[in-house]
This record gives C-alpha cells, sequence and structure tokens, in this order.
C-alpha cells in the first residue's frame, strides 16, 4: 500500500479548492450585506416600510 500522507495531501488539496469556491458563490451575498450595513437604520426602516406597502397592494 502507498504512504497514507498521500491520501491525506489529496483531501486538503480538495478541502482547499472546496472552500475558494464556496467563498467564491457567496461573494454577491457578502457584498450585499456589506452594503446594507453602512445604510442608517432611517435608510433600512423606509425601505421596509416602502416593501410593506408594495406587499399589502398585492
Amino acid at each position: 500500500m502507498s504512504n497514507p500522507s498521500w491520501i491525506v495531501l489529496a483531501w486538503l488539496v480538495v478541502a482547499f479548492a472546496s472552500a475558494i469556491k464556496f467563498w467564491s458563490i457567496t461573494r454577491p451575498f457578502r457584498k450585499k450585506t456589506a452594503r446594507s450595513s453602512q445604510q442608517s437604520v432611517d435608510d433600512a426602516r423606509q425601505r421596509l416600510e416602502r416593501s410593506w406597502r408594495k406587499d399589502s397592494k398585492v
């Protein structure tokens, strides 16, 4: 049987690639939350109220 450290190395490569893929997939969500955290409380409240009014008309 071959050296078990090669199997560990292969798993580390897969884990690293998965982490990079996850980071790239979640980038739009992270940008969206970063943008919304910079808004003031009043801006967020007004946006929610407009959304609720729009939903209540449906």
